[in-house]
């Protein structure tokens, strides 16, 4: 008897205002009436495509990206933080992209179209090719599980809970 309404876009729903019941979130919420649980912590590193190596070369450390088409998770050039890739700055390279799904922009980089950071996970999985695997960005990837406090002995909520705890221990 459990109904998953699966929303997938960036915006926040509340779960204090109980606009979900459950939510996968890559932030530990603050909010003191809300239960998180982190399912996974990921380093992240610097992937691209077989295609998009083949045509430009690996980026060379130290020169900025020079040369080289870039991809990134705009709401990271908007935070007030030093604009880099694993520690790379970019001022060399060109952001061709800026994204706010992490879906779009391991799609972009599977696509071939730039140069980007994702969880080691994603990478792999994409089939990508990691450029500078001895570098990593300095806080990982972590995934968070969060409900309110008051729903998680609900029988459907634990269900629903036990279920996705499953599916990352898995690799999800």
């Amino acid at each position: 008897e459990v109904k998953v309404m699966l929303n997938t876009s960036t915006q926040l729903l509340s779960l204090a205002k109980r606009e979900a019941d459950v939510a996968v979130r890559t932030a530990k919420p603050e909010n003191p009436d809300l239960i998180a649980r982190r399912l996974a912590r990921w380093p992240t590193g610097l992937f691209a495509s077989k295609a998009y190596l083949k045509r430009h070369g690996e980026p060379v450390a130290g020169t900025a990206f020079a040369g080289h088409d870039l991809v990134v998770y705009q709401p990271h050039l908007s935070a007030n933080r030093a604009h880099t890739l694993v520690g790379e700055p970019l001022q060399g390279g060109r952001l061709v992209s800026g994204v706010y799904s992490s879906l779009m922009l391991r799609a972009m980089i599977k696509a071939g179209i730039g140069i980007g950071e994702l969880p080691l996970p994603f990478g792999e999985r994409d089939g990508l090719v990691r450029v500078w695997p001895e570098r990593s960005t300095a806080v990982p990837y972590d995934v968070w599980l969060v409900t309110h406090q008051d729903l998680r002995h609900t029988a459907r909520i634990r269900a629903l809970i036990d279920e996705i705890v499953a599916a990352f221990k898995q690799g999800a």
